[in-house]
């Protein structure tokens, strides 16, 4: 029990080291949703976007994902000196941005899944619904393994006899949670504002909260770095 709660406690750790950016972007994706709503001029400009992301389809999905979560915080963490700046970590960079973008795969096709599912009513009782289902099922089973799985892959210099290890040494208790608890922290406000908006306005303003995520996933990856070592040589 102590090593799950310590678990849970290096995801609150990341969570909390962006509280506050994270907070903000979350309240600013709820008044751009309000607006939507309130004002025709602004709910004519997103149509334009609406036209883009049902016109490019998975393509802009997989495309501003890797620009939104991957490239943007990865540059971001190079110019604050918190990441590699030379040939390995543009590496690292390019291979988080696949991540990201391989992720959106699942995620387009889940949003799609829901709005069948549920309809596309923005009640309060679907979006809690959707939330429920997204958090709970869809990122705690599938979501959250594909981007641990590639970020402690990137971690452990693309070795996948340490990835190996790694997967059968309590992976749940050392990655699992500390991401989940993390991405709680704020996908569960997050998808309920992504919801409220129609399905072809989900995908940007997800990417967009995703962008501040990315930079959390950042930190609790790099706390996790301790181990990689140990796995590395098997040692």
């Amino acid at each position: 029990m102590n090593r799950v709660l310590e678990s849970a406690r290096t995801g609150w750790l990341g969570a909390k080291e962006n509280a506050v950016p994270g907070l903000v972007i979350i309240f600013f994706a709820a008044l751009l949703v309000a607006a939507y709503y309130l004002f025709a001029s602004i709910r004519e400009m997103l149509e334009g976007l609406q036209l883009i992301s049902r016109s490019w389809g998975l393509a802009f999905s997989m495309l501003t994902s890797a620009i939104g979560a991957g490239l943007i915080p990865g540059l971001y963490l190079m110019a604050t000196g918190k990441s590699r700046r030379d040939a390995r970590g543009f590496l690292d960079l390019l291979f988080t941005c696949l991540v990201w973008a391989t992720n959106m795969i699942w995620v387009d096709y889940f949003y799609k899944f829901q709005d069948a599912f549920w309809g596309p009513s923005v009640s309060f009782g679907i979006v809690i619904s959707k939330m429920l289902l997204d958090q709970f099922v869809f990122t705690s089973f599938l979501s959250i393994h594909h981007v641990g799985i590639g970020f402690r892959l990137r971690d452990l210099n693309y070795d996948f006899n340490a990835l190996g290890r790694a997967l059968r040494d309590d992976w749940i208790i050392k990655v699992t949670i500390p991401m989940l608890v993390n991405c709680w922290m704020t996908w569960i406000p997050g998808t309920m504002v992504v919801y409220s908006l129609p399905l072809p306005l989900q995908i940007p303003l997800m990417v967009l909260i995703q962008c501040f995520f990315a930079l959390e996933m950042a930190v609790v990856s790099s706390r996790m770095q301790v181990s990689s070592a140990h796995l590395i040589t098997g040692d």
